[in-house]
């Protein structure tokens, strides 16, 4: 397989790990949410169709804790961005240059986030 530069550190890897990584944070992201907010919602409709307001009141209070869970897992990815952006920033100098390889860092943390064909090899 084919091994590149990685992250501009010096360390060779193949590219299907960051691939591997881009794809887990999608599903992370993207599908548990949608599945917590399914079984909340299954979790109601058993309560409504039992016709017991104490099973429905915590139906609803567990569907409620759901959505905002989902909401949470959603955007930790865009938190960890924006962290690490942060960070990326705070570590250079007046001149904007990078004053210890953080450029580099914030690249490959990027690439693992956001797989493009060759972003190890930039």
């Amino acid at each position: 397989m084919l091994n590149v530069l990685a992250c501009h550190l010096g360390a060779s890897m193949d590219p299907i790990i960051p691939k591997f990584i881009t794809a887990a944070i999608r599903v992370f992201q993207i599908a548990i949410p949608i599945i917590l907010v399914v079984l909340g919602m299954i979790d109601l409709g058993k309560a409504v169709t039992s016709n017991d307001e104490k099973q429905m009141k915590e139906a609803q209070k567990t569907l409620i804790k759901r959505v905002i869970y989902a909401i949470l897992i959603f955007f930790i990815v865009a938190l960890v961005k924006f962290v690490f952006g942060l960070l990326a920033d705070a570590s250079k100098d007046g001149e904007g240059q990078s004053s210890n390889k953080s450029g580099s860092a914030s690249a490959c943390i990027n690439c693992f986030l956001n797989y493009e064909d060759g972003c190890l090899s930039k």
